[in-house]
Formats: C-alpha cells, sequence, structure tokens
C-alpha cells in the first residue's frame, strides 16, 4: 500500500532514474493531482481571450473547473467553477459573454467577480443566510506577466516572481515579436487526448534527442526537416544526408534549466540571411516601423526553441504556440495548443503561423502524431515487468553553468532537462506531504 510519505516517494526517483510507477501508479496520480496541480502555479488563460467585460473561458486545472473571465471592472477573474449552494458548474460552455452567471439547477445568480447577487425564492433561506457568504470561490493566489495569467490553488507558497523567475526571457522573447507588443491567443485551439501519462508529454517538450528517429518521416533526402517558419526556404539539418546519422548541427543544439523544473532549448540553426517571402517581408517592415531596424534585428534573432515552464505550460518558439497538458488519469492526458497571433503584425504573417502549425502541432500533424504515438507504446511498455527503472542518465556530470542565462546548461541530446523535472517533482510531491 503506497501511503505517499516523502520517504515513500524519495525511494521512486534515484540519480539517473525513475522508477515505472511514477507513470502507472493510480495511488500516485492522485497525490500528483493534490500536491502539484493543487499547489503549483497554472496557467489560466491569456487576457486576449477575454477582451469585453463578461468575457468568459472555461478550463480545468487538474481536476478543478475554472472560470477566466473579465469583471465589469476590466480586471481578469479566476473563479472555481462551482456553485456554492449545491455544487454544479455554473458556466458549461467553452467560451462566451454574460452580464452574469446563473447556475441552471436553482437559479442562483453571480456577479462577474463571483459576488452572489441573486438568490431564487429567498424566502425560504434560512434565518442566518447571508448572500456575501456564499460567493463563487477565487483562486487563492493570480499572477500575470504579459497577459499570461497564472493561479496557484494553494493559500502558500512560492510567489509568483519566484516561480516565474529567469522564465520571464522566454516570455519576453515571445511577446516582443509582436509589432504591437502583445500576443493574441484568440485563433481558436486544438484540443486532443492520448493514452499516456502526463508527464511523457512534458518531457518531450525538451527531448531534442528523439528528433532525427521519431521524427524520420519529416526529413528528406538532404537530412533537412520540413520548412516550420514563414520565409524559410528549408528546415534544420537533423541528419547527415544519406548517412542518417544525427548531423553535427543538431547535436549542437543546447538544454537549459533552472529552478522548480522549468527549462528551454536554444533555438534550431537555420540560414536566417535566407528567410523571405511576401508575407514575412511585410512583418518584418511593420515590426522595424514600430521598434526600428535595430531591435527589429535583435527581436528576430532566433534564442528560444522550446521552453517549459513545468509542470505544464509549454511555449513554442519555432511554430509559436502555447501548449497545455492536463493529466485526466494515470494513462489518459489531454492537451490543449493554442496558436499565436501577433498583434499588428500583417493578417497574411498570421495566417501562414497558423498555417504552419497545423502542419506540425495538430493532432493529425507531420510532427506531433508521431509524439503521441511513441506516448502511446511507452504506456503500454511500462506495463512490463522487465525492469522497474526507466533510465534517465544522458549527461550525468556534463551538465555546466551558464552565467549569461543564470541557468545550467548541457547538450540538448542529453536528459538532464528531465532530470531536473523529477526534482520538482520530488520538491512538489514531498513538502506537501
Amino acid at each position: 500500500m503506497f501511503d505517499g510519505t516523502p520517504d515513500e516517494i524519495s525511494k521512486l526517483v534515484e540519480p539517473g532514474r525513475v522508477h515505472r510507477r511514477v507513470y502507472t501508479d493510480n495511488d500516485i496520480f492522485e497525490l500528483e493531482m493534490e500536491r502539484i496541480f493543487g499547489r503549483a502555479w497554472m496557467f489560466a488563460g491569456h487576457t486576449s481571450q477575454i477582451p469585453n467585460p463578461g468575457d468568459y473561458v472555461t478550463a480545468d486545472i487538474g481536476r478543478q473547473p475554472i472560470m477566466f473571465i473579465r469583471h465589469k471592472d476590466g480586471t481578469p477573474q479566476v473563479l472555481l467553477n462551482r456553485c456554492a449552494h449545491r455544487g454544479p458548474k455554473v458556466c458549461n460552455e467553452p467560451c462566451g459573454n454574460a452580464k452574469a452567471l446563473t447556475c441552471i439547477y436553482h437559479g442562483w445568480t453571480y456577479d462577474t467577480d463571483g459576488t452572489l447577487l441573486d438568490v431564487s425564492m429567498p424566502e425560504g433561506a434560512a434565518p442566518h443566510f447571508d448572500k456575501k457568504d456564499f460567493g463563487l470561490a477565487k483562486a487563492p493566489r493570480r499572477g500575470e506577466y504579459r497577459g499570461f495569467v497564472f493561479v496557484s490553488l494553494a493559500e502558500k507558497g512560492e510567489s509568483f516572481d519566484e516561480f516565474l523567475g529567469p522564465m520571464k526571457a522566454n516570455i519576453d522573447d515571445l511577446v516582443d515579436r509582436a509589432p504591437d507588443g502583445e500576443i493574441m491567443l484568440d485563433a481558436g485551439m486544438h484540443r486532443y487526448y492520448f493514452r499516456g501519462n502526463w508527464k511523457l508529454q512534458v518531457e518531450n517538450v525538451l527531448d531534442s534527442y528523439h528528433v532525427p528517429y521519431s521524427h524520420a518521416s519529416t526529413v528528406n533526402k538532404k537530412g533537412e526537416q520540413f520548412s516550420r517558419r514563414e520565409g524559410d526556404k528549408e528546415g534544420a539539418q537533423v541528419v547527415e544526408g544519406k548517412s542518417a546519422k544525427t548531423a553535427d548541427a543538431w547535436k549542437g543544439r543546447r538544454s537549459y534549466v533552472v529552478d522548480f523544473g522549468h527549462g528551454w532549448t536554444s533555438n534550431t540553426e537555420l540560414k536566417e540571411g535566407e528567410r523571405s517571402s511576401p508575407a514575412y517581408d511585410a512583418y518584418k517592415d511593420s515590426l522595424a516601423a514600430k521598434v526600428g531596424q535595430d531591435r527589429m534585428e535583435e527581436i528576430l534573432e532566433p534564442e528560444f526553441h522550446n521552453s517549459l515552464l513545468y509542470p505544464n505550460c509549454s511555449i513554442m518558439g519555432l511554430n509559436i504556440h502555447v501548449r497545455i497538458i492536463r493529466p485526466v488519469s494515470a494513462d489518459l492526458t489531454e492537451v490543449t495548443v493554442y496558436p499565436i497571433r501577433l498583434k499588428g503584425a500583417p493578417d497574411e504573417m498570421n495566417s501562414a503561423n497558423i498555417r504552419l502549425l497545423n502542419v506540425t502541432h495538430s493532432a493529425t500533424s507531420f510532427v506531433q502524431t508521431d509524439d503521441l504515438e511513441s506516448f502511446r507504446r511507452t504506456q503500454v511498455g511500462l506495463q512490463s515487468l522487465q525492469s522497474d527503472w526507466i533510465d534517465l542518465s544522458r549527461g550525468m556530470g556534463e551538465e555546466e553553468a551558464d552565467p549569461h542565462y543564470n541557468a545550467t546548461r548541457e547538450s540538448a541530446m542529453h536528459e538532464m532537462a528531465i532530470r531536473a523535472q523529477y526534482q520538482a517533482w520530488l520538491y512538489y510531491m514531498c513538502e506537501a506531504a
């Protein structure tokens, strides 16, 4: 019987390996819902999704249904989506606009900040009943950075600034690409499920080792991947042509990790000086008109490829999007992919970005389908009793300090980033025990 004590949990993670139970055990999954998704800072939404008072989107943080809604005073609110009377979800639609929020069951009505406005047939209420005691609950803590809104469902813990730390630079890298200095997550979404543990997708975000093998079908005879950015004539050199060996340019990629399991990979080496198309050239002109030629060139110099805000928020710097990973059960995971529009960029550029995202990261795309099949096979394979341990030892001992980013770095072909994620996993799982 798994009792979830720090001593028992710590036995599941050893230097360079983790126990297969962390992916398959239902008791461990239940503790993750409580100790990680009930405590860590989690992405709730982006302010561009709710531009007007009364606009809302609904989502889930772990198993907690939430409403991300703009109050009439203009402030974004994160409310727990549960009527204070008998418990139904108040908002059942994925998005919409409401002047007030009314529960379908007994008609209790709430303001857009969660205040209880009206109770049907109030004459039946108990003598001690007071409306101010029955508003919709709010997420205990909320933080916002450049439109990204995060919440923690725990009353205490690391501050939002401590949590975000050096990862602000990764968000800045994305948002600064917009000529108007804002990004928009208002272009719809992809949502799909895969039969595998949530940590498989989280690990994959910063794993460059798998690309030449898992995504071999995306590489041409010259060893180059298909173009994944508007204006590129070709993609990254992944393998050395006919030899099928991993290309030196790909091996040169680096991984970086900071506190709380966060990390990123360096950008793919591409021919920046040759990047051109009517849509991309018009975008460069619009960006330079707003920030100047020198700053435009600085912004467009590739720096971050994939970034991870642990435990479940991924920002892609190549095919620009935000990806949210939500555990459903130990072997079922929901993924939501939000395309990004760059505010102030020409429509042609934003349309091109979304089109390329459809090619790479939709559920039936060139890239994502490979990963989902790998996750499914891994979850099935982990039922085998061949070994209780998963090896994550690539590159152990080769980590080095990176003073420029105030991070730790290593080859992206190694598994430092995944080991760092498991240190964060141990931290959350043991500290809350």
